[in-house]
């Protein structure tokens, strides 16, 4: 079968593009940042070596427009084409499909995704998709079912696999029940990353200090821990699955070695901990994988990682943690439901820097219950980590309810949302109501972010020069340059709302 895995160009009024792959929260930037998603490019790869013939079709990262990306795939006439969608363009997804099934009336369309995953029946009434996929583990699903498609010429009647949304010839829809929780990860393929082109997702990153980066393969999917309220990564249909320690540290061997990749970035929803992570960490140094140039980077959580390990990942040559801050106060947290405390956010933010590592902080604001007072303290927070050299860079962006995740759903029960039109979720501004207005939330934003213009910081970076580490150097005289217009896109992207005086967009609860 020929299949298409594509994702089409997304450009709003403001000549942003939406960054869709990945799955995470969708944003529109006019500088752009191309995320390889990893589990479709698996899954690429393993109907590749399937036997079926798979076009890698990002019209994001391939530059292409709108009617450029349409008449290429139209032209190349596809049994199956895969669409990866979340909230905020579900409804130009629709469209898509409704126009492709128009041009390519026997092509099998499928949709696929967080919030497609959770409102499948919504996806089957709104468009003419064939079916909706309602696994996070993509890669496994199509490996087995295009294959039984390709079989099957009765395939909407017969396909026994799990967690589908089948559409009946007779415009009824066939549910397949629930999907498998839990896959063998290490039996999905290592990416083919010539299939994928993964160069075109090597430089526009915010993330690598090096180039080309890339990303790794994950070896957690979703994330071990999974009870984050406002994380696509909760909810009773999900759990995690694990990649063998060795197995990674082959990608990794076959990355440097015979890519030329400059810095590699585990964008598992958190990374190994305990003895996987040191395991991991020594299997770079007993290779000798810290010695050629590459940087490496994770996803982690606060009280995750000890001194210990954190001390063996310093020399095996990891640089960039992220870690999910969220926010300064423990009313927040507990709602939240981060599961760690305040009191060891400073020890592990030392460690890190003591072993020459680059911790990353996201924050979010424009919770519902957030007070001036609790958006003080995290400003003030955050300023002071920052200024004192505890963290290095930062992320914030606006808590927007996600794909019917707890969060998403408390804000229904509590009835704050102030919007269900999905146009809206696109995290630009906040469509909660809260005890204080709006403006306060970007004023914040733009409090935070206006800490890397601040001198004290910039003397910090300065003072990091006397450590001799070349990370050091790349960061303040190569890396500030890029970084510079990504801080003045993500200014203005969260706070362009800043201004609005109706009193709905204001939010404040009367």
């Amino acid at each position: 079968m020929r299949i298409a895995i594509s994702y089409p160009p997304i450009i709003n009024s403001l000549g942003q593009k939406a960054m869709v792959s990945q799955n995470r929260n969708v944003q529109f930037f006019k500088e752009p940042t191309y995320l390889l998603p990893v589990t479709y490019a698996q899954a690429a790869t393993w109907l590749k070596q399937d036997g079926h013939d798979v076009l890698w079709d990002d019209g994001n990262a391939q530059l292409k427009t709108y009617r450029q990306w349409l008449d290429d795939l139209v032209k190349w006439s596809p049994d199956m084409v895969i669409l990866e969608s979340t909230t905020p363009v579900m409804k130009f997804y629709w469209r898509t499909i409704d126009e492709i099934k128009s041009l390519l009336p026997n092509t099998i369309v499928a949709m696929t995704g967080y919030h497609s995953m959770r409102m499948p029946e919504e996806t089957m009434q709104a468009c003419a998709a064939d079916l909706v996929i309602r696994s996070s583990n993509v890669d496994f699903v199509l490996h087995r079912l295009v294959d039984y498609i390709s079989k099957n010429p009765s395939w909407r009647l017969t396909c026994p696999l799990e967690g589908l949304h089948i559409r009946m010839r007779d415009k009824e829809i066939r549910s397949t029940g629930n999907f498998r929780q839990v896959e063998p990860l290490d039996s999905s393929p290592l990416i083919d990353r010539n299939l994928v082109k993964w160069r075109d997702y090597g430089y526009e990153n915010g993330n690598f200090l090096q180039t080309p980066g890339t990303y790794a393969t994950s070896v957690i999917r979703d994330c071990m821990f999974g009870k984050c309220t406002f994380c696509r990564y909760n909810g009773p249909d999900l759990t995690f699955s694990l990649m063998s320690v060795q197995r990674s540290l082959d990608e990794y061997e076959d990355l440097i070695n015979n890519h030329g990749v400059k810095e590699i970035f585990d964008d598992s929803g958190v990374w190994y901990r305990g003895k996987e992570a040191r395991e991991f960490a020594q299997g770079i140094i007993d290779r000798g994988l810290h010695k050629k140039g590459c940087y490496f980077g994770i996803n982690t959580r606060f009280e995750y990682l000890d001194e210990e390990t954190i001390k063996l990942m310093g020399k095996a040559n990891f640089r960039f943690v992220l870690l999910g801050y969220e926010a300064a106060d423990d009313e927040t947290l507990q709602r939240l439901n981060k599961g760690y405390q305040l009191q060891h956010v400073e020890n592990c933010l030392k460690w890190l820097t003591k072993y020459g590592l680059h911790p990353h902080l996201t924050i979010m604001v424009g919770y519902y219950w957030q007070t001036q007072q609790q958006l003080d303290k995290t400003v003030s927070e955050v300023k002071r980590l920052m200024l004192s050299g505890l963290a290095r860079t930062l992320q914030v962006t606006l808590c927007t309810p996600l794909d019917y995740t707890p969060y998403h759903q408390e804000c229904i029960k509590e009835g704050v949302l102030l919007t269900s039109d999905y146009d809206d979720f696109d995290m630009s501004k906040l469509i909660v109501k809260t005890p204080i207005p709006h403006d306060q939330y970007y004023k914040a934003v733009r409090e935070m972010y206006g800490i890397a213009f601040n001198p004290l910081f910039i003397l910090r970076q300065f003072r990091f020069l006397l450590n001799g580490r070349k990370r050091d150097w790349q960061f303040l005289f190569t890396y500030s340059v890029r970084a510079i217009r990504r801080v003045r896109q993500h200014m203005f992207n969260l706070t362009r709302h800043e201004g609005v005086k109706t009193a709905e967009d204001l939010g404040a609860v009367s």
